[in-house]
């Protein structure tokens, strides 16, 4: 058998994994999305500690991208193209959260897939040299984000039909105007019920709309996109992204802290597969995916060891 003939033999296999629609991820969108407002809600409404609702907002931040990632390969209906419409309001729903729209999403990230790891092509590297000093840390997410509706302006908006502009604005203004009403809810009713100042309520706002979404948003680009395409300068199929495999005791737990994220070599091979299958994948493959050289770490101790 060619090599060619193995890597059909693997695809036409993956394509089996996503044949329907994916449940797992249309229930998370609708929790977290829900959640992310109401978190600073009940954090106001003294219901919740500060702290806690910050590590709540960073994980809803974390876990509302994977509904994003999975719209924009229209990982949620599958093959099933009369549930396209399933898809893409799944994907409407996370980019509120996630504080960027589908379509120009999709745009970025089609690029990323298209030159991963290609200087001067893939967009993604502009992250590649975010564990450099504490601020290319925080401003990375920050930058990846502003990329994202400067690609789609300069490069898709130009030769852009009506239908999809319509469609960037009413994603930008259904992500500035929720943030809006929250705001007035907060300092508002919120506020007033809880009997609290305007100065403890922008605390509060502050650390559960600022600071909480921004360390969710530091982990995804680490977790997401650093971490798993380093060294940043391997392009190629199954060679440019990486597959994390934590010890056994871990294994299960980690992966779903992860968002089955550290099996990012699967989703670069197969991204029709939706996330909460890439370890299948990789279990039912380990063998081909070996040979076809894709870069495999298993945790030895604190350190993490190349296997393949």
């Amino acid at each position: 058998m060619t090599n060619r003939e193995k890597v059909q033999l693997m695809k036409r296999s993956a394509n089996g994994y996503c044949d329907t629609l994916a449940w797992p991820t249309i229930l998370l969108v609708a929790v977290v999305f829900l959640s992310y407002f109401l978190t600073p809600v009940a954090v106001v409404a003294g219901l919740l500690p500060v702290s806690v609702g910050v590590l709540l907002m960073a994980f809803f931040t974390y876990a509302a991208y994977t509904g994003l990632h999975e719209a924009v390969h229209g990982a949620v209906c599958g093959g099933q193209q009369k549930h396209r419409w399933v898809n893409e309001w799944v994907g409407y729903l996370a980019a509120i959260p996630s504080g960027i729209p589908l379509c120009a999403h999709r745009h970025e990230h089609f690029s990323h897939h298209n030159h991963t790891n290609k200087v001067g092509e893939d967009p993604d590297l502009i992250c590649a040299d975010m564990t450099t000093n504490p601020w290319r840390l925080v401003a990375s997410p920050m930058l990846l984000t502003a990329q994202q509706f400067q690609l789609f302006l300069r490069e898709r908006w130009p030769s852009a039909h009506k239908e999809l502009r319509r469609t960037f604005i009413l994603e930008t203004s259904a992500i500035l105007l929720s943030r809006v009403l929250l705001l007035i809810a907060l300092f508002g009713p919120v506020a007033a019920s809880a009997g609290i100042s305007t100065f403890s309520v922008s605390v509060d706002v502050l650390f559960t709309l600022v600071v909480g979404p921004l360390i969710g948003q530091v982990v995804l680009v680490y977790l997401f996109a650093y971490v798993v395409h380093r060294p940043h300068t391997v392009a190629g199929k199954f060679v440019d992204t990486s597959i994390f495999e934590l010890p056994r005791a871990l294994r299960s737990a980690g992966t779903w802290l992860w968002g089955f994220q550290n099996y990012h070599g699967i989703h670069h091979a197969f991204p029709r597969v939706p996330w909460y299958r890439y370890r299948a994948v990789f279990e039912a493959h380990r063998d081909e995916l070996f040979e076809q050289g894709m870069p495999t770490y298993q945790l030895s101790g604190l350190k993490w060891r190349r296997v393949n």
